[in-house]
């Protein structure tokens, strides 16, 4: 898995294993590799190139993933059955029809000698959906006893459950990716423990500006691009001139507030929220939802460690376990596809 925050490779070795109705999983193994400088670039600047660089850049980033992962197969003597790679988002325009992550599923096939699953989205999106969230397939099988489901990666998504069971999923706003570059104008990588933010003012009209962007729209499927971070909330930021500690402040109760409208709009009851993605290291930001969550009986949970940090490739890894036995995703209702998709792109190993 490697996400929009740019940290690194994620890499976790999952086992799957149906016992009559239920399902037993563990993940047995992870390890995140982080990104040099020169990876860093080309994946931020991957949208600005032109169809053959990015096809270059395409196998290339699949040679690096096959790479990686033999080598941890080989180092830990891994027992592996197939490969479910997500690779790196670079579009994600569903309205018109389509969605590119990048990692060639052909070069990690032939680099690792497994069958190799990707492009787990497009056939989504084929049908009309947003592609995206995916999260629902594993959080109703793998995590029980949960009314919603929070990702805090460099986009906010959550899955929530409504009073009469229904399912609903959608991308909230920007998070982590638009954390990050306000760090940045401090020569930080991101603000860590949201340090910085917690010790800068709140600007009120900032704050109503950004939250202004991303209104809730009942629950509907809706699935948002690294472009629309990019046009919306970055260029926004990137155009103001105050302190950087009071817009990393703002920013961050931001967040914290377009969240709880989000879930408190359409949860209307006492809730427990599991939350996980590289936001939950950000004390400031969970501390500002637990406060507001407070106001609507909802409660943020975290679980260990290795569920924070590695639950989306544990995603991948599940879906790659339906698609090699046959077994549909079931939720087209949540992505708003017009039919039920499943499976990815499968390359099948010499």
């Amino acid at each position: 898995m490697s996400g929009s925050s740019l940290d690194g490779l994620d890499i976790a070795l999952c086992q799957f294993e149906e016992k009559g109705n239920s399902l037993l999983w563990e993940i047995m193994d992870s390890t995140t590799i982080p990104y040099t400088d020169q990876w860093y670039d080309l994946l931020k600047s991957a949208s600005n190139l032109s169809g053959r660089d990015l096809m270059h850049l395409d196998a290339y980033f699949g040679d690096f993933i096959g790479e990686q992962t033999k080598k941890l197969i080989d180092a830990r003597g891994w027992k592996a059955d197939y490969v479910a790679s997500h690779g790196h988002t670079v579009f994600h325009e569903p309205a018109l029809g389509f969605t590119t992550q990048i990692g060639s599923g052909a070069h990690i096939s032939l680099m690792t000698g497994l069958d190799t699953i990707t492009s787990f989205r497009n056939s989504d999106v084929a049908a009309g959906g947003q592609g995206a969230p995916f999260s629902p397939v594993a959080d109703r099988t793998l995590f029980s006893g949960y009314e919603g489901f929070l990702n805090l990666g460099g986009i906010a998504n959550v899955t929530l459950i409504d009073k009469n069971e229904i399912w609903h999923a959608w991308d909230i706003c920007p998070c982590n990716q638009t954390l990050n570059f306000l760090s940045q104008r401090a020569n930080l990588p991101f603000d860590k423990g949201g340090h910085m933010a917690s010790q800068g003012a709140i600007l009120d009209e900032i704050g109503q500006q950004l939250i202004a962007m991303y209104p809730f729209d009942a629950g509907l499927p809706r699935g948002l691009s690294n472009a629309e971070v990019a046009s919306t909330w970055i260029s926004y930021l990137e155009s103001r001139t105050e302190n950087t500690h009071d817009l990393l402040g703002t920013t961050t109760q931001s967040i914290a507030d377009v969240i709880s409208i989000h879930i408190s709009s359409l949860i209307k009851r006492p809730a427990k929220i599991l939350v996980t993605g590289g936001g939950v290291y950000n004390d400031h930001l969970i501390k500002l939802l637990q406060k507001a969550g407070q106001d609507f009986g909802i409660t943020y949970e975290l679980p260990s460690p290795e569920i924070i940090d590695f639950k989306e490739s544990l995603l991948i890894a599940y879906l790659g376990y339906l698609t090699m036995n046959g077994k549909p995703y079931n939720i087209h209702t949540l992505t708003g596809a017009s039919q039920n998709m499943g499976g990815g792109a499968l390359y099948k190993a010499v």
